[in-house]
């Protein structure tokens, strides 16, 4: 059995590790979406579609962070204010769901890098948003 110290030091540093994988992913994707509203050109295109392909690897640290909590800070008002079943299902559901749609999007977009398509960047960038929505609506 662990003392209250280092409980409670474990307990910090999983929320801080949460906030901080959140707080990232959700800045990111609201990154690309700006981005590719501009209509990026060239090079700088594959950058962007590797970029939101890494979002995958964010949402997956999200994912491990979320369900964390449960074990590290599970006696904390931070963990305690919901279901324990808010951080072990409900966020990695919607981290895997944001996982799987910015992996597509990514495959979408280095596609049409190849054989380009009108508008392509802005549906992309909108169907960022509507990932970033659906998170956040997990999130709230």
């Amino acid at each position: 059995m662990h003392s209250i110290a280092v409980r409670v030091f474990r307990g910090t540093r999983a929320i801080l590790k949460y906030k901080k994988a959140r707080d990232v992913l959700l800045d990111n994707i609201r990154r690309y979406i700006v981005t590719l509203g501009s209509v990026p050109e060239g090079n700088y295109l594959i950058e962007i579609a590797l970029n939101i392909q890494s979002l995958k690897v964010q949402a997956d640290k999200m994912k491990w962070a979320s369900q964390a909590l449960v074990t590290d800070a599970a006696a904390m008002s931070f963990v305690t204010s919901r279901d324990a079943r808010y951080y072990l299902y409900t966020v990695p559901q919607a981290c895997d769901e944001v996982g799987r749609r910015t992996r597509h999007l990514s495959e979408v977009l280095l596609n049409h890098i190849h054989q380009p398509v009108v508008n392509r960047e802005r549906d992309i960038a909108i169907e960022l948003g509507y990932a970033l929505a659906d998170l956040e609506l997990h999130l709230d």
